[in-house]
């Protein structure tokens, strides 16, 4: 057995002990030799499997795991050697090396797209175009990481940067996590096989057994990021899984402008639609298909939604660098998971799951506590990154980073007086980049939303922000009354206020800075003098004014979600309140407790406004800003239940007991969102866990069926007017399609303006089962409206009809 000892260990992940492997993440703190070996091992398969598709040759699962190793991690890894970028640890060496392996690839994309035309290549984006392309780029990156930083040495004698110990991975906790992601993938196809939900049901009630395993110390510490992860992938795979094809709304526009590049070979930047200005949908989705040799609703299906899996692990590192409790980060990011934007909403929106990623990394950049020009130049490259991403979440960024730097600014003049003891907070001088990362990506906003799709991308925010301004001119006016200049005059002044007000409590935080470090032991025995029962009827309080301000009620499960989302920004409110009660949390940074500020005001800003609520979309709302809200709810969840254990009790029951009350409350909350209580009183299922008819009432979702007979027709119509229900419509962006044409431009419209004179009628299975079309009043109340077929449809102009879709013609 020796000699087959010694190969194992001449492989380049392995070190001396059979045990042991040098950690894959941390491959930029491996030597520089070791380092290499893989990169060229991985290059050189990228190149024979490439070799191999063009004779024809796909080895299934093989040929898409290369493919998607190589684009994901190869060019990253590489730029991590050129800046020179150590001891970063594994979880921060994952989320930066995929970052910029993004980065790469939208760019690689982009730069030949513009370039190879020039010299007369006009389908620049080609399978072998691009394969050639990441050669030299690999190669080039190659030579650049040796001259950089082919001297650097680990800190162990094994020349590696850290290793795993595979023993150690063979405890029970360690195998009960890995279970759930396999049971997300099988859950999934079981349902679209079979409609039968149970491995997904037993997938959610496992994913609540692991918050009690994380709070009853059964899992150690050292496995919660991977449970972070493990949770996250499972939740989106069960739902993104669900039907062969792309479902949701966003991600049908997405999956049309993404097939136009990956059939034409080219990208047109001058299609007039906001979503085209995008990399992280035209280059993206059509370079991964190619290189993994898998179509593109699977890629929309399973690379996404991996990428959009590991954000939840950054969200780890930044609430754990706040706070010395793992298991408050761990609950806090368990939090922010269980909202079903998460794992339903969004993994219909890939170009939001790309750019809350790099939005992340961002914030995790910015609260770094020493800057080095390497972390500058990730800040830089990130923000252009979020910028391709989506056009919303980067003016979101930008109103938060704004708001950021002016909190910074006040805390930072030094007239004031303010020094970095300031109510017990870390800070940092790093006001200056602050300002210029707002200037940059504000700069690279402008610049690029302005040049490509026809600048529609730079429209939508001056269209929100002049709807946000007339709905708040209307807010104040029926307050003050008047109109124009006196509105206007109004606004200003009222902004005025509130900046003077921010300014003044910050200065009288300072002048009583001395008294609050003297009299501290003082505050803390008020804190715990409060009398808690004012809490308690705070909480009644709250409850009994949201239940006259719910408006009508459509199912009692969406009720009961309702009220969980408020109580959830209750406890947010009460966790603020806390902090700046008790003041004990010595490690927050200011510039993280800005970031919360802004991310509040947001918050507020999407309950009294309308027009901001309808802009982004209110359930967006909360996922956006309890990125960082996540934190403040666990910590103001945990503290209202001592308040009412010792309010009840008169005495306090111990540290542990309000956080498994609390965690008691965060399972119910992911049960509702996840569906498991619909499921049990078959009321508003979702659609991972209910057929297909019950689901497609309420999203665009297809089966193959329903495709083919889209797809028939697309081949034999002798009309371009096809008429479908406002669901049906989108199955023909597969089918009709033209560089030069938007989706809407296809021919396909909803029976809400139908013409009977030479037209189409397309029907899918709910369709035909119902007997009605489904329409909706408006995108943004998006209120269903059914029509009886029999007021339109003549049975005798059949023309196509397969049990599951049937198409009239008039």
């Amino acid at each position: 057995m020796e000699p087959l000892f010694r190969l194992i260990r001449a492989f380049p992940i392995f070190v001396y002990d059979i045990m042991l492997i040098n950690n894959p993440l941390e491959m930029n703190d491996w030597h520089f030799p070791k380092f290499v070996k893989v990169v060229i091992l991985m290059q050189s398969l990228m190149l024979l499997s490439l070799f191999l598709s063009m004779k024809g040759v796909i080895i299934p699962v093989i040929t898409p795991l290369i493919g998607f190793v190589y684009l994901s991690f190869v060019p990253g890894y590489l730029i991590l050697r050129i800046l020179r970028l150590h001891h970063l640890g594994s979880v921060k060496s994952l989320l930066y090396g995929v970052g910029l392996s993004l980065f790469v690839l939208m760019f690689t994309g982009y730069i030949m797209n513009i370039c190879l035309p020039v010299f007369g290549v006009k389908t620049p984006l080609t399978l072998t175009n691009l394969g050639i392309c990441f050669t030299l780029l690999v190669l080039v990156l190659c030579l650049l990481s040796y001259l950089r930083d082919g001297k650097f040495e680990p800190l162990n004698s094994d020349n590696c940067g850290s290793c795993i110990d595979i023993g150690k991975l063979y405890r029970p906790s360690f195998l009960f996590l890995c279970l759930l992601p396999f049971l997300a993938v099988f859950g999934s196809y079981l349902m679209n096989l079979y409609s039968n939900n149970i491995l997904t049901i037993c997938l959610l009630v496992l994913i609540v057994f692991v918050l009690f395993l994380v709070v009853y110390d059964c899992i150690p510490e050292k496995f919660y990021i991977f449970a972070v992860w493990v949770v996250s992938i499972s939740l989106l795979y069960s739902s993104s899984l669900i039907s062969s094809m792309v479902w949701g709304w966003d991600v049908q526009n997405e999956f049309y402008l993404a097939n136009l590049v990956l059939n034409y070979s080219l990208w047109n930047f001058s299609l007039p639609d906001a979503y085209n200005a995008l990399l992280s949908v035209v280059m993206v989705a059509p370079v991964y298909s190619l290189f993994t040799h898998i179509d593109l609703d699977h890629v929309f299906k399973l690379v996404y939604p991996f990428i959009f899996s590991l954000m939840p692990m950054g969200l780890y590192k930044i609430f754990k660098s706040q706070i010395d409790s793992s298991k408050l980060a761990f609950l806090a990011v368990f939090l922010f998971v269980s909202f079903n934007t998460f794992f339903i909403e969004l993994v219909t929106i890939s170009r939001e799951m790309t750019a809350e990623f790099f939005m992340v990394l961002l914030v995790l950049l910015i609260l770094e506590r020493k800057y080095k020009p390497s972390i500058v130049a990730l800040l830089t490259v990130f923000s252009v990154c979020l910028v391709v991403s989506h056009y919303s979440l980067t003016y979101f960024f930008l109103i938060c980073i704004l708001g950021v730097t002016f909190l910074m600014l006040v805390y930072n003049i030094s007239r004031f007086g303010l020094s970095r003891k300031t109510m017990g907070f870390n800070s940092s001088n790093n006001l200056g980049l602050l300002l210029f990362l707002t200037v940059f990506t504000t700069i690279v906003a402008y610049l690029w939303y302005g040049s490509y799709a026809q600048g529609f991308a730079l429209k939508s925010i001056t269209d929100v922000l002049g709807v946000v301004f007339l709905n708040v001119t209307q807010i104040v006016g029926q307050y003050i009354g008047g109109s124009g200049d006196v509105l206007s005059f109004a606004l200003f002044a009222i902004f005025a206020l509130v900046v003077v007000g921010l300014v003044g409590v910050l200065y009288l935080f300072v002048k009583l800075e001395r008294q609050l470090e003297s009299y501290e032991d003082k505050v803390t025995k008020f804190a715990d003098w409060l009398d808690y029962r004012i809490v308690i009827g705070v909480s009644v309080a709250v409850l009994l004014i949201l239940t006259l301000t719910l408006g009508p009620f459509k199912t009692w499960i969406v009720s009961v979600l309702r009220y969980m989302n408020f109580v959830v920004v209750f406890f947010t409110i009460m966790g603020f309140f806390f902090f700046f009660i008790e003041m004990k949390i010595k490690k927050f940074q200011f510039k993280y407790l800005a970031f919360a500020v802004m991310a509040f005001v947001m918050l507020i800003a999407g309950f009294l406004l309308p027009s901001f609520r309808a802009a982004f979309n209110m359930t967006r709302i909360y996922e956006i800003t309890f990125l960082v809200l996540a934190l403040f709810c666990v910590y103001g969840g945990i503290k209202v239940f001592e308040s009412f254990t010792k309010g009840f009790n008169g005495h306090e029951l111990g540290d542990s007991v309000p956080m498994k009350i609390f965690t008691v409350f965060m399972a119910v909350f992911l049960i509702f969102n996840a569906g498991l209580a619909s499921v049990i009183s078959d009321t508003s299922v979702p659609m991972s866990l209910s057929n297909g008819n019950l689901a497609s009432d309420y999203y665009p979702l297809f089966n193959s069926a329903e495709a083919g007979s889209a797809l028939w027709l697309s081949e034999n119509k002798v009309s371009d007017s096809i008429y479908a229900d406002v669901y049906g419509r989108f199955i023909f962006n597969r089918y009709i399609f033209s560089l030069d044409k938007i989706a809407l431009e296809n021919g396909v419209t909803d029976f809400t303006s139908y013409d009977p004179n030479n037209s189409y009628i397309y029907q899918r299975k709910l369709d035909i089962n119902n007997y009605y079309l489904t329409g909706y009043t408006g995108m943004n109340d998006r209120n269903r409206v059914y029509l009886n077929m029999s007021v339109i449809v003549d049975p005798k102009s059949t023309v196509f009809d397969d049990g599951d879709s049937r198409v009239y013609y008039s």
